[in-house]
């Protein structure tokens, strides 16, 4: 039993759901959302639900290319702990699911209808992906999946999603570009390579060194350096407007914090095109992690100080959950692990 749930949770990611369900909940936040309890656990069970349902539906879709891939011969389907058939019922109830919570909590017609264009172009975007000569396309619209939870849960809990929640959007957009077609690329860009998938990476002619490093060739590392600006941009600019109504010298010591963060991103992300240190194996980035923090930054300055403070007690409390699930897990014997 034990490791059947195990394989429902690699399957989902609930480990990483977590900041999933915290995408549901800033742009609400940044709108001057004061939510009571069931209210804020609807909307972060929301973003689990749909967490599960991409991940799902992308195991599924990829089946075949990961039975090939050595760096996912513990996927679940590939091992067999689940079937394909399981996946696919997952793929269809969890969105759904998430829908009813939606309609329980009364959202607006507006935000019913942004919320299943958003789950239909993930699907689209999931399993048109890999089959298509344009994989900058592609992951520019997984982007808009990733980064559309701000103004879809803004709208559905009925708040008008003003400048700030457009900027935050805007800047998510391109940190989740940054995120796939950066720091997953480069961490997988072996053996995307050995299995033929045509990524972003591997088609403007990045490759590997033999020490790990990266060889990211002119075109890909212009196209990084693309994504990487607007998004630190467009973060600091989130973090000037945000703070817009502090006194000078917070303004001033916050935006001195932020252009301090936003060039230890850039610097990071300058080492790993020049060859100086190879891409995280799990691709968990600082540069990333630094454009991350801007937002958090800019929702802190803005949202209610009680609601941030519970979002961000709840994600904590969650990835410690994981981490400790995982490492009880694995810790046991496998003869443990299989009852």
């Amino acid at each position: 039993m034990r490791h059947i749930v195990a394989a429902v949770v690699n399957l989902l990611r609930l480990q990483a759901a977590g900041f999933e369900g915290l995408a549901f909940v800033i742009g609400p936040l940044l709108a001057g959302w004061h939510p009571d309890a069931a209210e804020f656990g609807a909307l972060w069970l929301v973003g689990v639900l749909i967490n599960g349902y991409i991940f799902a539906l992308n195991d599924l879709v990829d089946l075949a290319r990961d039975r090939l891939n050595p760096a996912k011969a513990r996927s679940p389907l590939v091992t067999g702990a689940l079937s394909e058939r399981f996946a696919l019922l997952l793929a269809v109830l969890l969105p759904l699911a998430a829908m009813a919570v939606d309609v329980a909590a009364g959202w607006s017609r507006t935000g019913l209808l942004s919320f299943a264009g958003m789950a239909a172009l993930g699907a689209f975007v999931n399993v048109y992906q890999k089959l298509t000569g344009h994989p900058i396309v592609m992951d520019g619209l997984f982007a808009v999946t990733m980064a559309a939870p701000i103004p879809v849960s803004t709208a559905g809990v009925g708040l008008k999603a003003g400048p700030l929640v457009w900027i935050v959007t805007a800047a998510m957009l391109f940190l989740s570009w940054e995120l796939n077609s950066i720091a997953g690329n480069c961490k997988d860009l072996r053996s995307d390579q050995q299995t033929g998938f045509r990524t972003v990476a591997v088609s403007l002619g990045a490759d590997v060194r033999s020490d790990g490093t990266l060889r990211p060739g002119r075109r890909y590392a212009a196209f990084c350096w693309s994504v990487h600006v607007p998004a630190t941009g467009l973060a600091l600019l989130a973090v000037l407007l945000a703070t817009a109504g502090a006194a000078v010298g917070l303004r001033l010591a916050v935006g001195l914090g932020a252009v301090l963060l936003a060039a230890w991103g850039t610097l990071d992300l300058r080492r790993l095109l020049a060859g100086r240190r190879p891409p995280s194996r799990r691709g968990r980035e600082r540069y990333f992690a630094a454009g991350g923090l801007l937002l958090l930054v800019a929702v802190a300055a803005r949202a209610d100080v009680v609601w941030f403070v519970t979002a961000m007690a709840v994600l904590a409390a969650w990835e410690v959950t994981f981490v400790a699930y995982w490492s009880w897990y694995w810790a046991m014997p496998a003869s443990a692990a299989n009852r």
